[in-house]
């Protein structure tokens, strides 16, 4: 089967794992200003801006002759349930003969879930199925660990982009892996190739959480690459949703942190929105700086966290910064808006340093 996904998340390991299974990988072209067009041409109007993308991302890996997507699934209330069989269907409408794969939770559709396995396993034996995917996802932790710490590192670089080339060099590494052996060689040679950047760690830093729609949060084409911005800044920007998160979450709900957002929301409303009060909770005890919220223009739990997010700001007595993003964003206001945010964040760092050195009751 030509195969084809979604642009998110650590991609070049899901072209690998479709490989080692037989298929070939059309690789879905790096989102675009035109995949943000061709997706927002043929979508509802009012759908969430990160379908769009994901559908424009679709259109052009048909265009490059892909015949069977592969994506996952949802729960809840959040519109992303309806990703698979929507798109599927504007697709067909276009006259594209596509089969998309949905892989939905097994723990609310098991036979379903094992029925697109045999049929990704392209009928190789089960043990070698089991086997890449071992390997599939033990790249995604150590990609996501290695981002991690490029992100932690960035703002420290003396030459301003080499973390991100090298963040593109070790992604490359990951992805010639060919067994549990030789990612042990990866990760050492990665871990080398981040230690000879050279860093000023003296530098005084800012620390700013980022939560919000997952979608927007991972991937830098649909957020302009706010990471790198920020960490021109001086910023050092931290979030917690990660594929390899969103595995363990699948298997250990993080219980604690949705009982800790009890006070401000008490039930799911079927996104992310819980979790991501829980997380800005995290990093107030942390003693960060700030956080920056990025939701869909229109997205329901995101906007359930954004109404409740002035209470979280005052209660906190921490900045909070909701950026709403659509194709129709221009990233100029929004610039300016993070540039007066990180120095509203820089003006309250001072001030507090300096209450602090003066032996006034510290807030941090």
């Amino acid at each position: 089967m030509k195969i084809t996904f979604p642009h998110m998340g650590p991609v070049l390991i899901y072209k690998k794992l479709f490989e080692r299974l037989g298929h070939e990988v059309i690789m879905p072209p790096r989102p675009s200003q035109r995949t943000i067009e061709l997706g927002a041409k043929y979508s509802p109007e009012f759908i969430c801006f990160p379908f769009k993308i994901i559908l424009g991302s679709y259109l052009e890996a048909l265009e490059l002759g892909a015949e069977v997507i592969v994506t996952t699934g949802f729960i809840g209330a959040c519109r992303a349930v309806y990703y698979g069989d929507l798109s599927e269907r504007i697709l067909r409408q276009l006259g594209y003969k596509v089969k998309v794969i949905v892989f939905d939770s097994p723990a609310e559709d098991f036979q379903g879930f094992l029925r697109n396995c045999r049929e990704i396993g392209n009928r190789r034996p089960l043990p070698e199925v089991i086997g890449n995917l071992n390997l599939a996802i033990r790249l995604i932790y150590a990609s996501d660990y290695f981002q991690k710490q490029i992100t932690h590192l960035r703002p420290y670089e003396l030459i301003s982009g080499t973390f991100s080339r090298k963040w593109t060099e070790i992604q490359s590494l990951l992805a010639s892996c060919v067994s549990l052996k030789h990612l042990k060689k990866v990760i050492k040679e990665a871990r080398q190739i981040i230690a000879a950047v050279p860093i000023d760690i003296s530098r005084e830093i800012l620390k700013v959480g980022l939560v919000g729609e997952i979608y927007l949060v991972m991937e830098g084409c649909s957020n302009n690459e706010i990471e790198e911005k920020l960490a021109k800044f001086g910023v050092e920007v931290v979030r917690k949703q990660y594929i390899s998160n969103w595995f363990n979450h699948f298997l250990f709900p993080p219980r604690k942190l949705l009982r800790a957002a009890d006070t401000y929301l008490k039930y799911t409303v079927g996104g992310h929105e819980k979790e991501n009060i829980g997380y800005i909770l995290e990093f107030k005890k942390r003693g960060f700086d700030g956080i920056i919220h990025l939701l869909p223009f229109g997205c329901m739990p995101e906007l359930v966290t954004q109404t409740i997010i002035p209470a979280l700001a005052t209660d906190l007595d921490l900045p909070i910064l909701s950026l709403s993003l659509d194709e129709q964003t221009g990233w100029v206001s929004n610039m300016i808006r993070l540039e007066a945010f990180v120095e509203l964040l820089w003006t309250r760092h001072d001030l507090l340093k300096e209450n602090c050195n003066g032996k006034v009751i510290c807030r941090r």
